[in-house]
This record gives C-alpha cells, sequence and structure tokens, in this order.
C-alpha cells in the first residue's frame, strides 16, 4: 500500500492559549488516503514516534461508509503505528485513515518543535517551526515517513490571530476559527505537487517579512525576528536572482508560486530546503553590512543558493531511498557555486571549491574507514551517519568533474532530460547516469561515475617521465598505507577510471587541455606522450585546475621543476594548481611517499604569492602540522618557521581593513592576522589587544567586521579574566546571530583552564548559551590547546547528557567526536579513546568514532616516523635564521 494524499490540520499551542490549558503541545488530525495493491492484508503500517493517538477510523474513501478500524498497536523499536482492521482490506480500493492526536512541540529541534527569542521589551516570544528530515515527520504526523512514498499535502494550521501560518503552498485563506475559541484563526494553504514527507513544513510565529516577485513571477518572501527584518535584504536579492539563474539553468521552472525563507532562531542544520518554506538557522540567511563580515555574507549567499539548488535536485525529483543522499546534496553542494558565481562573479568560487570542498574532503576520504558516497543505510542512525562530508563535498566534487568530462552543455542537457523525465518522481544514481549517456555517445557514464561512486577512496597518481613520454600508475590513496580496508566497497578493485588532463610549461593550456584515460577496469598503469611542443626541460602538471577528484604525485625531477617556476614566475600556473600543488606534496610527505623537504620547497615562493586560495591551501597543510606538534618539543621550531613564511603577507595586507578590497583580498588579510596571531607575533597581538580594549572602554569605537573574529579571539587570549567577561557579557546582549556566534567563538580563546571549565559548564545552561550553540562551546574548546583535555574529559562526565542533546543530529555529533578527537597522537589517546568507546552506543557518530581511532592510529604513526624529520626540515628551510 502507499499513501496518495494527506489532509491535515494543526494546532499548536504557545502560550497556555488551548481550551484545555495545555502548552508547548500541538494538536493534529489527519486525513489519509491510501491505496491497496495487493489482497489479504488487514493491517495498515506506518511511521509515527512521540504521538499521542486519541482517535482512529479507516473507511472506503467512496461507497461504505462503515469504520473497519478495530485496534492499533506501537512499535517504538521501528518507531510504527500498526493499525489493526476489522476485515482484509481489498486490492484496487482506496480507503481513508482518519487519525486526531497530540504531540508535544518540545525543544529538541526535530519534528515539529518550538523557539523563542528575546525582544525589545525583553520578553520571551515563542515561536513553532519545524525540521522533518531525514526521518522525523513521523514526529509531526502518523505518516508513511520515507522518500520513495510522494504524496499531496493539504495542509491548514490553526493559529493565534497574533500569529502567522506558513506552509509549503502558498496561503489560499485565512479566517476566523470559531470552534478553537476567541482568537483563533485559520490558514489554508494550496495543495502541494506530490512530495515526500522529510519535505513538510510548518511555522507559526509573528515574523515579518519583505517580499519581491521575481521576473518569472514567483512571490519571493523571507521572513525573520520583526528586530532582524532590515538584515534580510541581501538574502532576498540573492534568493530572487539565483532562483531564476537555476530556472535558466535547469531550463525547468521553479514548480511553486511562491518560494519562502525564515530565519528561525533554534534550528539544528544550517538550514533545510522543504519545498516552498525553506527553513534556515539566523546566521545562514541573516547579513548586516555595518556588523557582519565578508565571510557571514559568502555563508549566506552558498547556503541560499544550495537550498534553492534542492527544490530541483531533490524536491522535483527525489532519491528512491537515502542510499543516493549524495545525489541530494552532492549536487547542491556543487551547484550552489554556479549560483553565487552568477551573482557574485569577483568572489572566484569555482576556484575556491578546490580549498573547501575537494581538498577538505580528501583528508576524510583518505582513512579505510571511509566510505562511498552511495553506500546502504536502513535504520535513521544508518541514515544520519551519511549526512557528512563524503555526501556533500566529495559528492559536489566528483559531479564538477563529471561536468569537466562531459562539458558544461552536455551536463546540462542530460540534467534537463533527468529533470523532466522523473518530475515529480523518484529516481536514483543509475537513472542520473542513464539521462546523461542519452545525450551524448561519447562515455559510457555509468561505467566511469561507479567507479568514483560505489568505491570509497580515490586514487593517487604517481607519474614518471621518460623523454616526452609519461607512465601513470594508480594506487587506492589511504593516508595509512597499512590501514585495513572494508573489501565488501572494493569489488571493482579500488580501480577508477580516471581522465589525466595534463599541459606543460612551453603550451600551458589550462582550459582545454589535452588528456588521456586510465581505464579502471583493464589495469592500473598507462603510458601516453606528452604533445611534441614539450621541451626536455619543462615541468609538466596532471589534473589541470583540480578538476579530477584524485591526487598526484611526480618523479622528483618534476616536483624540483615546479618549486622553480613558482619562485621565479608564479603566474605561469593558475591559482587552484598551485593549491593542488601545495596540498598534494605535503599530504605525500605526511604519508612518507615524499620528504618534507620537497613539500617545504614548494612553498618557499609564498614570500611573493599575494593570492589567497594557494595561501589557504598552505595553511590548512600546516594545521596538521601545528595539532600534531601542539604537545612537541619541536613546535617552537614550527613557531619560527610559521612567523618566517607568514611575514611577507602579514605586511603586505597590514593590520587594517579594508571593505573595498575584493572578498579574497579580505580572506587573506584574515588568514594572515590569524596566522601571525596564533605564532605569536608581538605586532599582530599587541594590535589585537589594543582594538579589543579600546572597544571596551568605547562601545562606539567598534572593530571592523572582518576583524572581529581575531580581534576578540586574540585580545582574550592575551587578555585576563576582564576581557573574557567583557566578551561573555556581549554575547549574552548581542541580538545579532553572526556577532553572537564571533564571541561564542572568542571565549574558547582564554588560556585559563579555570575559565575554560567554566565555559564548559555552560553547555547544560541554556539561559546562557543557546542550544544550538551548545555543541560549539565543546568543539571550540577542544582546537584550544589549553581546552582539549578539559573538553575530552567533559565528553566522557557528561556523555549522558551530550548524546541525548545532540546525539540526534549527525553533522552535530559527528563534528564533537571529530574536534574532540583530532589531536590523539599518543598510545595513550588511542588506549583512552578505544576504552571510552567499549560497549558504547555512538548512534549517528558510529562511523565517525571508527573514523577517530583510525587517525589516531595515523597521527602515532606519524609522530614516531616524522616529527622529529619534520622539525628539523622547518630549521634548514627557515629563511629568517
Amino acid at each position: 500500500m502507499y499513501p496518495r494524499s494527506y489532509k491535515l490540520e494543526l494546532q499548536p499551542c504557545l502560550y497556555n492559549e488551548c481550551p484545555d490549558g495545555m502548552r508547548f503541545k500541538f494538536y493534529g488530525n489527519v486525513a489519509i488516503d491510501i491505496v491497496i495493491q495487493e489482497d489479504g492484508i488487514d493491517q495498515i503500517v506506518m511511521h509515527m514516534k512521540d504521538i499521542e493517538v486519541k482517535a482512529i477510523t479507516v473507511k472506503k474513501t467512496v461507497g461504505s461508509n462503515v469504520d473497519i478500524y478495530d485496534n492499533y498497536e506501537e512499535d517504538e523499536k521501528y518507531e510504527f503505528l500498526i493499525i489493526n482492521c476489522k476485515e482484509k482490506l481489498l486490492k484496487g480500493t482506496d480507503y481513508r485513515v482518519t487519525i486526531k492526536y497530540v504531540g508535544e512541540l518540545s525543544d529538541g529541534l526535530s519534528g515539529f518543535y518550538r523557539s523563542s527569542y528575546i525582544n525589545e521589551d525583553g520578553e520571551t516570544v515563542w515561536l513553532a517551526t519545524s525540521q522533518m528530515q531525514p526521518t522525523d515527520a513521523r514526529r509531526g504526523l502518523p505518516c508513511w515517513d520515507e522518500p520513495g512514498f510522494r504524496s499531496y499535502f493539504d495542509t491548514s494550521i490553526i493559529h493565534m490571530q497574533n500569529m502567522t501560518a506558513l506552509s509549503n503552498g502558498i496561503e489560499l485563506r485565512t479566517e476566523t476559527h470559531e470552534e478553537a475559541g476567541e482568537g483563533w484563526m485559520k490558514t489554508t494553504f494550496k495543495t502541494t505537487p506530490k512530495m515526500p514527507t522529510y519535505l513538510l513544513a510548518f511555522i507559526v510565529s509573528n515574523f515579518a517579512y519583505k517580499e519581491r516577485f521575481t521576473s518569472n513571477g514567483v512571490r519571493f518572501r523571507v521572513w525573520s525576528r520583526p528586530e532582524a527584518i532590515n538584515t534580510t535584504d541581501y538574502a532576498l536579492d540573492q534568493g530572487d536572482r539565483i532562483l531564476t539563474y537555476f530556472e535558466d539553468y535547469f531550463q525547468t521552472e521553479f514548480p511553486l508560486e511562491k518560494q519562502d525563507m525564515v530565519a528561525v532562531p533554534d534550528f539544528s542544520a544550517g538550514a533545510m530546503e522543504n519545498w516552498g518554506l525553506i527553513i534556515y538557522r539566523e546566521t545562514a540567511l541573516l547579513y548586516n553590512p555595518e556588523e557582519n563580515s565578508a565571510a557571514n555574507k559568502q555563508r549566506v549567499a552558498v547556503v541560499v543558493s544550495h537550498e534553492l539548488a534542492h527544490q530541483w535536485f531533490g524536491n522535483l525529483v527525489t532519491p528512491e531511498w537515502w542510499d543516493d543522499l549524495w545525489l541530494n546534496e552532492g549536487f547542491a553542494s556543487y551547484v550552489e557555486y554556479l549560483g553565487v558565481d552568477f551573482t557574485e562573479p569577483d568572489w572566484k568560487m569555482m576556484e575556491q571549491f578546490v580549498v573547501i570542498d575537494v581538498q577538505s574532503v580528501f583528508t576524510l576520504d583518505a582513512l579505510g574507514s571511509s566510505h562511498p558516497v552511495r553506500v546502504p543505510v536502513g535504520s535513521p542512525e544508518e541514515i544520519n551517519e551519511i549526512f557528512d562530508r563524503i555526501s556533500y563535498s566529495k559528492g559536489g566534487s566528483i559531479l564538477r568533474m563529471l561536468n569537466g568530462i562531459l562539458t558544461e552543455q552536455v551536463f546540462r542537457d542530460g540534467l534537463f532530460r533527468y529533470l523532466t523525465h522523473y518530475s515529480e518522481g523518484n529516481a536514483n544514481s543509475d537513472k542520473l547516469w542513464d539521462s546523461l549517456n542519452q545525450v551524448q555517445d561519447k562515455y559510457d557514464v555509468k561505467k566511469i561515475m561507479d567507479t568514483w561512486t560505489l568505491q570509497m577512496g580515490y586514487p593517487l597518481v604517481h607519474m614518471t617521465r621518460s623523454n616526452n613520454m609519461l607512465e601513470a600508475r594508480q594506487e587506492h590513496f589511504l593516508i595509512d598505507p597499512n590501514s585495513p580496508v572494508d573489501d565488501k566497497y572494493g569489488d571493482l578493485g579500488y580501480l577508477w577510471y580516471v581522465q589525466l588532463t595534463h599541459t606543460h610549461k612551453s603550451e600551458r593550456e589550462f582550459t582545454n587541455p589535452s588528456y588521456d584515460w586510465m581505464n579502471g577496469t583493464e589495469g592500473e598503469m598507462l603510458t601516453f606522450p606528452l604533445e611534441a611542443s614539450a621541451a626536455s626541460t619543462d615541468w609538466y602538471i596532471i589534473n589541470t585546475k583540480q578538476l579530477g577528484y584524485y591526487r598526484v604525485n611526480y618523479d622528483a625531477e618534476n616536483w624540483q621543476r615546479l618549486a622553480d617556476q613558482l619562485s621565479v614566475d608564479k603566474s605561469m600556473i593558475p591559482a587552484e594548481n598551485r593549491a593542488a600543488l601545495i596540498d598534494d606534496a605535503f599530504t605525500l610527505a605526511r604519508r612518507g611517499t615524499i620528504s618534507y623537504d620537497t613539500a617545504l620547497d614548494l612553498t618557499k615562493y609564498l614570500k611573493d604569492e599575494l593570492d589567497y586560495i594557494p595561501w589557504e591551501a598552505a595553511l590548512t597543510s600546516f594545521t596538521y602540522i601545528r595539532n600534531m606538534f601542539s604537545r612537541y618539543s619541536g613546535y617552537g621550531n614550527l613557531e619560527k618557521y610559521m612567523l618566517c613564511q607568514i611575514d611577507s603577507l602579514y605586511k603586505a595586507v597590514g593590520f587594517e581593513d579594508d571593505p573595498m578590497d575584493n572578498i579574497l583580498e579580505q580572506y587573506n588579510r584574515i588568514n594572515a592576522i590569524d596566522t601571525a596571531c596564533y605564532y605569536g607575533h608581538d605586532g599582530c597581538l599587541a594590535n589585537a589587544s589594543r582594538e579589543l580594549n579600546e572597544y571596551m572602554m568605547d562601545s562606539t569605537d567598534k572593530v571592523s567586521p572582518n576583524l572581529r573574529t581575531s580581534v576578540y579571539c586574540n585580545g582574550i587570549r592575551v587578555g585576563s579574566a576582564l576581557e573574557w567577561e567583557f566578551g561573555l557579557k556581549k554575547y549574552q546582549e548581542s541580538t545579532d546571530p553572526s556577532e553572537k556566534s564571533k564571541w561564542l567563538f572568542a571565549l574558547s580563546c582564554s588560556t585559563e583552564p579555570w575559565i575554560l571549565s567554566r565555559f564548559l559548564g555552560y553547555i547544560k545552561d541554556s539561559s546562557v548559551v543557546r542550544t544550538q550553540d551548545a555543541a560549539y562551546v565543546l568543539r571550540y574548546t577542544a582546537r584550544n590547546y589549553v581546552g582539549r583535555a578539559l573538553a575530552w574529559d567533559f565528553l566522557r562526565s557528561e556523555w549522558d547528557y551530550i548524546f541525548e542533546n545532540f546525539g540526534g543530529s549527525s553533522f552535530t555529533f559527528d563534528y564533537i567526536i571529530r574536534d574532540l578527537t583530532a589531536h590523539f597522537n599518543t598510545n595513550f589517546d588511542l588506549e583512552e579513546l578505544e576504552k571510552f568507546g567499549e560497549g558504547r552506543d555512538f548512534g549517528s557518530a558510529a562511523r565517525t568514532y571508527q573514523q577517530a581511532i583510525d587517525q589516531t592510529k595515523t597521527n602515532i604513526a606519524w609522530m614516531e616516523n616524522y616529527a622529529d624529520i619534520v622539525s628539523q626540515s622547518f630549521i634548514d628551510n627557515n629563511e629568517c635564521i
């Protein structure tokens, strides 16, 4: 059986206003029309969780009006509502199941839940909002809570007259609802297209909005607390333009009459793509140019673009099951860059993709405990596990790679076929590959992409040159070559179809390069010629602009030629490949494939580098060493080396912010200041301390928005309890969500253990730290070398509380485990980690816990094999000594 349609009525009670005097409850009534597909069934089984059933009827939709409902059972383990009927249901006959029920508007950030904020008069204002993905619609109504069940939804919401109700469809009417009593209204919404339950959304609030209509006539609104409504302008402008851009890109009109975007004070994720009613965390939607940084602005643009991309990829066409989650998230993670590149072309978003997504997910995907982007899942915990960087960033990276292989126009034509053919339906990876095969015959897309979606990890391509002939050999790249690998993902032998794009010094063709293919099913070796134009002394580059999802190792001679070229004229190699060379070299050195001297040689040119992308790659590479050296005697050598490395950039960009700079120039300044201050640059720390103290003495003398995170953090780091108390006060007083998040991070920068212990205690005090921010207290403290042990102790001593409050959110819980264990690099750390996991349920973070163990073992090996060598290399390569 399957549901054809839902008619849903909800009444949330936030202020003791319901007739029975209940508060923080919602009353529901749902009528579900179901289709019976086989004979002999006398049970109706659907999902339900944390709901109290008040009444049930089961009747045919046509003909007899006899109620055949008998009784019901609940299966709490599998979250089922089982309705027993008095007679067998007839195949081919439609029935209507009507359920009257009551649910709790909890503060758990899932299902239909409550949130609040303090208004300008100091009063607590309540609202009801929702988060259904992936398996929490069953908390809002009894339903078939799986993506393969698409249905029509007719929703109406009963609410107080001083509040507004929103849902997926456009409002048809709002009228007095006398049945509920005085002061109640009922808003009825237009029937939705066929969609899965995880896209359902409801909000009842006193929010204000700003509105415009797109050029194609879609009503576009952005909602927020009334006090923050003037910070919605940027999101409204971006949303309007990006929605219209995606209509053109997908060659498919947005199928709804309206699009609402709402910033709620308490939200577990960054945002959720509910069809027609996208819900955001405030920091992902609100932007105040006078208070917020360039990074805040980019975050708003990127998240808005990501969620609007889902309106087609995920909403218009939905995966058949969660094993293809990557189709949703990977696609949106790639296309979000296209949307922002259209609206903000100066930001060079396609260059940023290399350091934000490709290189960041490489680290996770190099572990033996990684997983494919397409992975079997069953239980809610397993489903939550795959809402991770593999599904998002790797998914986006391999789609970017596929776009490069097929070309932009072919890629778009295939997407149009896919979206048109499966509109308002379900599909899977194979159906996308088939759609792309239908519009071109040059490649077998499925054959290529199966090697990238069904296997975990990625290849390392070793290159050697003999005259003008190149030999390529691929292997499954593991940061620890001895790490055990799960064979169940290795049916293809951990070999990939790899497009080897290549160019050389005499040609320098990075936009339309030559290419050859490594055939992943026939072998790991390939020999091919460089172009005849290549001189014998030319350097060569494989994987132009790092479009391919793989790493490259060159022979020693070519590594040296590339380093020499960077020192002489870096502009001959584009920024993406400069970043790729640095990231590949340091990762290969970390693995022992090349020497650290070779990697450090590539960074000597950085004294002349003013481009953000290569610097970001370099600083990220040094972050691993910094984490490993934080308790090691060689830290001083690292500190001196980094102060030498960053000096030229710090002097070039200065400490004074210039809002007129390009956003990447602003990012470069922030990187320079953060790095210089972190490693103890006296002038940098003095500037940060001075600016914070001036602000403490005169609240009108505000720090430039771009520099606030650096100034707040470093001012507190070198300050006393006085600066920390000031930061806490500012965190509590601030009504700007981005400013609030900056102060929260800054509070973790103290070097006083007793202060950090106090900070950790606020995790359990929602009157000080909001529930949605509490996990950040733990994560941020763990990133502070003084707070690491404190955070680890807190996690263990307060495990039950943390698991209960954060275990249901895959992203939050994953990041807690990952951040708290990232620095583990001793056998004692490993013993403690393994002991902690004995007999413990990690829920959605089970895979992350195993990855933490793998990462710890890798860190231990690195310390044993390379710590002393690297420490000496910092001395040998320090040009300031």
